[in-house]
């Protein structure tokens, strides 16, 4: 009677999962981790950096004053020329970028951990996702306040509450399909030990096995 026997040395599916993991890989995940926790837990500190980056963009690309001061629950960002400065904007939770980017890294974390992935290119997907998020948030908080200093409340009712919502909503939808785009397909750290194991089964197979023919006779 013949038997179908497996080559003793192919990696089990489990076992090459845990073999394409980079330590690497596994310690970027770790720290993302933390980054998304830290996100979450420090979205205040994170709100008052966005706010220095806007200030930043708009003294040194639009040539105005800003004050930044910060408030009991949110800094408060103000803008204006020589003749004064403008109401301030508060940066809110909901204004900031922090809640976007932190399932973003916690996706990228999870999949560093536990998946198979090249860690190059996961990694990069994240950093294309959460740069896009960011950039757009801070061109967003920079064109409020110009309005604001233009064209006063309403201003900054337009470009606040519609324009700067549809803007941060079809960035999140960009950031989401280009990282989808970047993310490198599962199981592409293993390929090349599973082609091994695959020619090492193809030689075992095409090899006679003379016991088996002795039994049947």
């Amino acid at each position: 009677m013949t038997e179908s026997l497996s080559h003793p040395l192919a990696p089990r599916p489990r076992a090459a999962a845990r073999a394409g993991r980079s330590p690497v890989g596994m310690l970027c995940g770790a720290v993302l981790l933390g980054v998304c926790g830290s996100l979450v837990a420090g979205e205040r500190a994170y709100r008052s950096q966005e706010s220095r980056g806007t200030a930043w963009l708009v003294e040194h690309l639009l040539g105005m004053r800003t004050l930044l001061l910060e408030g009991p629950t949110a800094p408060v960002l103000y803008a204006g020329d020589h003749t004064g400065l403008d109401r301030g904007v508060a940066l809110t939770t909901g204004c900031s970028s922090a809640l976007l980017i932190a399932p973003i890294a916690l996706v990228t974390a999870l999949l560093l951990l536990f998946g198979n992935r090249r860690a190059g290119r996961v990694l990069l997907a994240f950093g294309v996702a959460a740069g896009l998020v960011l950039a757009t948030n801070l061109a967003r908080l920079t064109l409020v306040l110009v309005m604001q200093h233009r064209y006063g409340a309403e201003g900054f009712g337009w470009t606040h509450v519609l324009f700067g919502s549809v803007l941060m909503m079809a960035a999140a939808l960009g950031a989401a399909l280009l990282y989808l785009r970047l993310l490198p397909r599962s199981g592409a750290v293993g390929a090349g030990a599973g082609a091994g194991a695959g020619a090492g089964d193809r030689a075992v197979a095409a090899a006679p096995v003379r016991g088996s023919g002795e039994g049947e006779r």
